[in-house]
């Protein structure tokens, strides 16, 4: 899959689910029988891939949420959607 460029706004695909077992998460794939391991943040910036926002506005809302965290932020963000993508949980409409 090619680099992300700003202003994409990605959705989640139908076909995935997130699913709790215990303290960890999972986001479930069926069509493609595969589950991908998720940490609190990569699940936060899942579930806010609604069709709605924007790669860009994704990232303003955790800066906001995590002030701490600056400029680390923008970069776990566009590389988590890359996984996503490359793992076929998002697309980009």
């Amino acid at each position: 899959m090619g680099v992300l460029t700003h202003r994409r706004i990605p959705r989640s695909v139908s076909r995935c689910r997130l699913e709790r077992i215990g303290d960890e998460v999972l986001l479930y794939h069926p069509g493609l029988t595969k589950a991908v391991y998720l940490n609190g943040t990569a699940s936060l910036i899942w579930q806010l891939c609604d069709g709605q926002r924007s790669d860009e506005d994704i990232v303003v809302l955790l800066r906001e949420a995590f002030p701490d965290e600056g400029a680390d932020i923008a970069g776990d963000v566009y590389t988590t959607l890359q996984r996503f993508s490359d793992e076929g949980t998002i697309e980009f409409i």
